[in-house]
């Protein structure tokens, strides 16, 4: 049983860091944290449609936290 939650939560762990990659940068970096151009943009962000990977990143977060919690219980 640990053996099977150990292998699922590091498909789940690569999977995760994988969709995080591929989704666009929403900032500019340093230049966005000291007022450089698109300031206002990434403080406010853009109000649009939950994308596949933004909902993708939701799901396997919420699965890796449940996931190292059962194995932190077992």
């Amino acid at each position: 049983m640990v053996f099977a939650l150990t292998i699922l939560h590091v498909v789940v762990c690569v999977l995760l860091v994988g969709v995080v990659l591929l989704q666009k940068s929403k900032g500019d970096g340093l230049s966005g944290a000291f007022g450089g151009g698109g300031a206002l943009t990434a403080s406010f962000g853009n109000v649009g449609a939950v994308t596949f990977l933004s909902r993708a990143t939701s799901v396997l977060a919420i699965l890796f936290m449940v996931l190292s919690f059962l194995l932190a219980i077992i």
